[in-house]
């Protein structure tokens, strides 16, 4: 299992292995991808005008820094995976690293592009000697003279956690001064609070005019559960843009990916949709973690719509036999058998979720 969302070859009912917003995708984005197949008669907009002007108007009001973005900072494309495996195209990176436990596929697109992958262990004893995954200052010293490429999630997948200010800054000053680019994946940052415990966090993409090398990494997929549609974005310099559009295919987005994200770019900026996501996140992430504590099961610390768990129960066999798929994290470099990464999902959900797995406890208790 590479990913989460493997549904396919399975009998499932619930499916907490997949990231995506407990709150429903809103009608209008609905309304938008059917109106878009009155226009499947016509080539999409290959230059994604009303695409890119939608997220650069989205992006300056949500700025956190008021940040100007343009329509030429902005890059479509068919989901963040096309669009990182464009980016290490461009670059064309002979070595490049990575924080671990990390998404998988950052190491599949540079081993696309032939490139060396250095692994930085996260994994580090709190205070009261259990394991955390956090990034730390030390990550800083791992940047060399010879790396050309730092990928970072921000939120980390599949820990959840969120970078500060202060180290992303320290981290953008280091790939300056060793010329390295830096890659920062984004795709949860639109449903993540925005305290990690470590200090503020926000957005990389505040810094694009500041640090040459940046590409921030972005998709509607996971704010508004469309998945199947496939939009994503970069936000970088516009010479980067300029020269990262020449690497893609002609029409990568296609009129239901254009009609769509363009619709969900103005809801992010203008409606209260994102702020009520947030709330119901919190909300039901605590009430996971705190079930899950209780029920003896170890619960990580997390700022967005998921949370990585250990078990030495078999949760993954054992729920699947109950239709409820959660992602088996034993796959991801740093972690081992017995974690388990677990979706936030609406309350009703979550109830059953800890009721099956009071179930399995119970069963194993006799």
């Amino acid at each position: 299992m590479l990913h989460g969302g493997e549904i396919y070859d399975k009998k499932i009912e619930l499916d907490f292995s997949v990231n995506l917003n407990p709150c429903p995708c809103p009608q209008e984005v609905i309304d938008a991808i059917k109106s878009a197949a009155e226009k499947v008669s016509n080539y999409p907009d290959i230059s994604q005008r009303r695409f890119r002007a939608a997220v650069a108007g989205a992006e300056i009001g949500l700025s956190e820094r008021n940040t100007e973005f343009k329509p030429e900072n902005i890059v479509g494309g068919n989901g963040a995976s096309e669009l990182l495996m464009a980016i290490a195209c461009m670059v064309k990176p002979k070595k490049a690293l990575l924080p671990i436990p990390s998404f998988y596929g950052y190491e599949h697109v540079l081993r696309a592009s032939g490139c060396e992958v250095v692994r930085y262990n996260m994994a580090g004893e709190d205070e009261r000697g259990k394991t955390q995954f956090e990034l730390s200052e030390r990550f800083t010293d791992a940047i060399t003279d010879d790396t050309d490429m730092v990928i970072l999630g921000n939120p980390n997948n599949p820990t959840g956690r969120l970078i500060s200010e202060g180290l992303l800054r320290n981290i953008l000053d280091r790939c300056r001064e060793k010329g390295a680019c830096l890659v920062v994946d984004e795709c949860f940052f639109r449903l993540s609070g925005k305290g990690n415990g470590q200090g503020i966090a926000v957005s990389a993409r505040n810094f694009i005019h500041e640090y040459r090398n940046l590409f921030v990494v972005d998709a509607y997929t996971k704010l508004f559960s469309i998945p199947g549609v496939r939009v994503g974005f970069v936000i970088t310099s516009v010479e980067n843009a300029d020269r990262l559009r020449k690497l893609l295919p002609e029409w990568n987005m296609s009129v239901f990916a254009e009609c769509a994200g363009a619709k969900c770019a103005e809801i992010t900026g203008e409606s209260s949709f994102t702020g009520e996501s947030l709330e119901v996140i919190d909300t039901e992430r605590a009430y996971l973690s705190a079930q899950l504590s209780g029920l003896g099961i170890t619960v990580y610390p997390s700022d967005t719509n998921f949370i990585l768990v250990k078990s030495e129960e078999n949760l993954y066999e054992r729920l699947l036999e109950k239709g409820i798929l959660i992602r088996d994290c034993s796959n991801f470099r740093g972690l081992e058998k017995g974690f388990y990464r677990i979706a936030i999902k609406d309350h009703d959900s979550n109830e059953r979720l800890i009721t099956a797995i009071k179930t399995l406890c119970n069963n194993r208790e006799r």
